[in-house]
């Protein structure tokens, strides 16, 4: 009863936002010629109205900085990410085609995924801030008076959401979560103990500041961040997305893998011990160029054996779909094709390094 009660109340301050002050919302009429340079709109207590549709960059992989020519932009974290060794393991497991993938399944994307794909509507007053994601038709409606976190309520996907004012500055605190959601696509992953700080500011009509920092010890050695600037677009207007309408027959038949449920497992299980990053010796960097003479792309570990002035080395590498999803395919790979690494020796394995790069015809792939 508790979570129908909590989805009416939330429906009804989407609603009422909608039916509120409509002047407040000219900035989103779509026939409405919009300066995106004129000052940012106020809400009639004087904070800034951050409504309108808005575009965002596509941030697949949060470690990636990009400048866009709508004027979107991202400034990622340099890779790799400081992981802890239970961190470390989340991403080095992290496979959708083995295990699914919780957006693939129609499940909610959690906060950082969200802003991603399609368009995003916000609809704000004085009390409450609403995100409309076009994606799964998903919405977060968020009380901005400064409350307090709520107490007894069960983990969920977006968690727990409390927004506060630091003169214009809207910031969004984040705790209680479920801990299956992913920070991108790329699968860089957060756990039930993530909290998460968002800010967001309004310099102009046409702009939104956004910077999220994510506190995650568990998996994460420091705070981590990404900066972030959404450009309105005010002839944009969000549509339904029915998810699973256009999901269920391959997950069905299985040309999509479902996610039935978290697989997070402690332990490495790609890399065992003996083949994780500590197993390998730094302060030895190699940069190598030989020939494929092997190659086990979806091994445990994977690896690929290379011919180095006819010596035998054994290279590991990444996970088959991080190397995927950063356009490195399995074909590229084929034996005779000449490769070079910048690699590490193993501490105990002879002749066995790990890549941190890779390149081929002049293409380097990171592999961390």
């Amino acid at each position: 009863m508790l979570k129908k009660l909590a989805g009416f109340t939330t429906l009804a301050v989407v609603c009422a936002l909608i039916s509120r002050a409509p002047t407040q919302f000219v900035a989103q009429s779509v026939k409405a010629k919009v300066d995106l340079k004129a000052p940012a709109p106020r809400l009639p207590n004087g904070k800034p109205d951050f409504s309108g549709v808005w575009n965002r960059p596509g941030v697949q992989d949060m470690t990636r900085t990009v400048t866009n020519a709508n004027g979107t932009s991202n400034k990622g974290e340099p890779n790799p990410l400081p992981f802890t060794q239970w961190g470390q393991a989340q991403w080095d497991n992290y496979d959708p085609a083995v295990y699914g993938d919780y957006a693939g399944s129609c499940m909610p994307f959690g906060w950082i995924r969200s802003f991603t794909p399609h368009p995003m509507q916000i609809l704000q007053n004085n009390e409450y801030i609403s995100f409309l994601f076009e994606q799964s038709t998903m919405f977060q409606a968020v009380n901005t008076e400064g409350l307090p976190h709520r107490k007894g309520w069960p983990p969920t996907w977006f968690g727990d959401s409390r927004g506060s004012w630091d003169g214009d500055t809207l910031i969004i605190d984040v705790v209680n979560f479920n801990g299956y959601t992913k920070l991108g696509t790329i699968g860089h992953p957060m756990s039930d103990k993530a909290h998460l700080t968002m800010t967001f500011k309004r310099p102009d009509m046409g702009h939104i500041q956004f910077k999220w920092v994510l506190d995650d010890p568990k998996t994460y050695t420091r705070p981590i961040s990404n900066e972030r600037v959404f450009v309105l677009t005010p002839d944009v207007e969000v549509l339904e997305y029915a998810c699973m309408e256009n999901s269920i027959a391959v997950l069905l038949d299985g040309s999509v893998k479902p996610w039935v449920g978290s697989k997070d497992q402690d332990g490495n299980i790609l890399y065992g011990t003996a083949h994780d990053w500590p197993a390998y010796d730094f302060t030895k960097q190699q940069k190598l160029t030989g020939v494929i003479r092997e190659l086990r792309f979806r091994g445990k570990p994977p690896l690929m054996k290379i011919e180095v002035d006819k010596m035998m080395l054994d290279v590991v590498l990444a996970p088959a779909s991080r190397m995927e999803f950063r356009g490195l395919e399995e074909g590229m790979l084929k034996p005779g094709v000449t490769v070079s690494v910048v690699a590490y020796p193993s501490r105990e394995i002879k002749d066995e390094l790990r890549a941190e790069t890779i390149t081929i015809g002049g293409r380097t792939t990171e592999l961390r």
